[in-house]
């Protein structure tokens, strides 16, 4: 009877096991794009183009900081606020969050 329990009880086991490792593998999700916005791809230029338009329609001083990557400046209030724009053919994304920024981007590359 001993036997019997203790084999179930290892069968039961590996199959909790299995199921939660596959349950894992499912969706992966890159936590260094989780909060990326994603649109139809195009060329770097384009995105990078877009973008900086988006920005200086809305009185973002855009400045060059990598091939795919801006910094965007703004006054309001006395106040200055910087947000880095990172972007690819595919994704982009602002760091802080900014929505005015954010929603005008997205409207730009038509996310």
């Amino acid at each position: 009877m001993q036997k019997i329990l203790i084999t179930a009880t290892g069968l039961l086991l590996s199959s909790l096991l299995m199921v939660s490792c596959s349950a894992t593998k499912g969706v992966q999700i890159d936590a260094k794009t989780a909060n990326f916005k994603h649109f139809e791809k195009m060329p770097l230029a384009k995105v990078h183009k877009l973008i900086v338009e988006a920005g200086e329609e809305n009185g973002w001083r855009m400045t060059e900081f990598k091939e795919n990557e801006l910094i965007a400046e703004k006054t309001e209030d006395g106040e200055t606020k910087a947000v880095t724009i990172n972007f690819s053919e595919d994704f982009v994304n602002l760091e802080p969050n900014d929505s005015d920024l954010e929603d005008a981007i997205e409207d730009k590359l038509k996310i």
